[in-house]
């Protein structure tokens, strides 16, 4: 199964108080290095990366060779957008896993077991102590 994955590294991290959550720091690479890095050794053919906040200094200072990176110039509406275009970005996708870069805890091992349980035609979703993750289907 060819999987594509789409991370989410729009946001501008004012919570934070530092700049744009992609190039925050974490274990001697920035977040979107990290991520992008675990979702390819968990077996993620294609990433598509959603830049938003910084993005001008993502590409610049980010080693983000072999990934797709697209610009969500509505990145301030919310992740909603960013989700809108990387899914264009993946269209021609036959798995889509989606990633939040503020998730460093994701794993090379978790992303090969979503996608080893994944079944086609269904969602897959990863939980923690949950009834499950709110979702959203076409209706």
């Amino acid at each position: 199964m060819s999987a594509t994955a789409i991370l989410l590294a729009a946001g501008g991290g004012t919570r934070l108080g530092r700049g744009a959550k992609a190039l925050l720091p974490y274990r001697g690479r920035t977040l979107v290095e990290h991520l992008a890095g675990e979702l390819r050794a968990g077996g993620c053919t294609d990433v598509v990366i959603v830049l938003g906040a910084g993005a001008d200094r993502v590409r610049r200072d980010c080693r983000l060779d072999g990934c797709i990176v697209v610009d969500n110039p509505d990145w301030e509406s919310g992740m909603a957008s960013s989700f809108r275009a990387g899914v264009a970005a993946a269209a021609r996708a036959e798995t889509v896993l989606v990633a939040l870069v503020d998730q460093p805890d994701v794993s090379a091992d978790l992303v090969q077991r979503l996608l080893q349980q994944h079944r086609p035609g269904r969602i897959t979703a990863a939980g923690y102590r949950s009834a499950g993750p709110a979702q959203a289907a076409p209706s």
